[in-house]
């Protein structure tokens, strides 16, 4: 039986081995997390919402003045030769933009790498168990709405909720008020309306949760961007959340503490996983 590809990779549009893909320890993206990523759902090698990613990207870019090293055409056709040299029918693809071998401290801007990898990729299908995190997110800092690659809370965090069991945390704002999943923005139903966190809560500006929004006002359902405290979201009817790699998908659980709250499975999730889906296969 033939081994299963892990990963295809490319530095700098040129393809890599695993023990191959190598970069300076002395890049800034090591030594001060100096850099952007995005994370793309790759489906028969179609690369899904690549226009969306690719504006955040470039927007990300004028915010930490890191300079892309090759046009945006040039980046989308490394980014589908990678896909397409994987033999799986869904893939992720993650872009990883360092920021270079050079000190920024002296003025001088290095030559960023441009790293690409495409790996097997499994959609989720489960409701998702959340632990809402101890760790708080900024919601006035800029570095919210862009992706650079400075992730140690949400990392921290999805590890804690991880080794506790569950299979993602939430996070709330310095202002102790929802913000989102450490790798999806969050929504909930009450009373026939969909509420979510306004990007002033310090959620990321996610691409998946523009699309819902988008679905969502197609069949005339209310959304309502409010800021909420925890214990007001708690009373909702359905949880779900939204990502480039899960698309839309509902939670059954949020622990707080040492009590658990229960969502069923719902209407408006059903039907908005039902959408999205058919929004990226037709």
């Amino acid at each position: 039986m033939p081994r299963r590809v892990r990963t295809v990779t490319s530095i700098n549009g040129r393809r890599v081995s695993e023990t191959g893909a190598r970069i300076s320890v002395f890049d800034n993206a090591l030594l001060y997390a100096e850099g952007l990523f995005e994370t793309f759902l790759a489906i028969d090698d179609h690369i899904v919402f690549l226009d969306e990613h690719l504006d955040r990207l470039f927007k990300g870019a004028s915010v930490i003045d890191l300079r892309i090293p090759v046009t945006r055409r040039t980046l989308a056709r490394w980014m589908k030769a990678t896909v397409t040299a994987h033999p799986d029918r869904v893939k992720k693809l993650r872009l990883t933009i360092t920021s270079g071998e050079a000190s920024r401290w002296v003025g001088v801007q290095g030559k960023p790498q441009v790293i690409l990898s495409a790996s097997p990729h499994e959609l989720p299908s489960d409701p998702f168990r959340l632990e809402v995190s101890d760790w708080k997110v900024d919601q006035d800092s800029i570095f919210r709405r862009i992706k650079t690659i400075s992730y140690a809370i949400h990392a921290a965090a999805l590890k804690q909720a991880r080794q506790s069991g569950y299979d993602d945390a939430l996070l709330i704002n310095e202002k102790n008020e929802v913000a989102e999943v450490t790798s999806a923005n969050i929504f909930w139903v009450k009373k026939g309306r969909i509420y979510t966190p306004p990007l002033s809560a310090g959620c990321l500006e996610g691409i998946t949760r523009e699309r819902v929004l988008k679905e969502a006002r197609k069949v005339r359902l209310r959304i309502v961007e409010k800021s909420e405290r925890l214990a007001a979201m708690l009373k909702a009817e359905e949880v779900f959340i939204s990502s480039s790699l899960k698309l839309v998908i509902g939670v059954s659980e949020i622990k707080v503490s040492n009590k658990r709250y229960h969502f069923p499975p719902g209407e408006t999730t059903a039907l908005l996983i039902e959408r999205l889906n058919k929004s990226i296969t037709s």
